[in-house]
């Protein structure tokens, strides 16, 4: 024989929804925050390369520079934010014939009040040089 339920378990479903949804809208939330902050670190590398390439060639500090920040203002539209003096492309000749070109920036933020860090990234290439070799 089969008893009935003890208890009307009618409404149980909306209660878990209310419990639920704001959680599950949180995880949602840092979720793109994420992917926000990952698509700035990708921004901040292509910036980087595309500096690091015009400079190679060139050997002309100014111009690699404002070719880097062209390429940020147009590749990403706001994805990479230079905010403050710290922020921008930064290049530096090595010793050893390389060039370092680092690239500070943040990424969009999506949330309010959320403390974004800082992308920073680093390209090291090789200086081209032309060799004229000896006969």
């Amino acid at each position: 024989m089969i008893r009935p339920p003890r208890r009307d378990e009618r409404g149980v479903s909306n209660v878990e929804l209310v419990l639920y949804a704001p959680l599950l809208m949180v995880v949602i939330l840092f979720a793109v925050q994420f992917c926000l902050v990952y698509l700035g670190n990708q921004e901040a590398n292509a910036v980087a390369r595309e500096t690091a390439r015009v400079y190679r060639t060139t050997h002309d500090r100014a111009a690699a520079a404002k070719a880097g920040m062209d390429y940020a203002r147009t590749i990403g539209a706001g994805t990479l934010e230079f905010s403050d003096a710290s922020d921008g492309v930064t290049i530096e000749d090595k010793t050893d014939g390389y060039v370092e070109v680092v690239v500070r920036g943040r990424a969009q933020q999506y949330l309010p009040d959320f403390v974004v860090p800082q992308v920073v990234e680093r390209v090291l290439a090789p200086r081209e040089q032309l060799v004229v070799a000896q006969p």
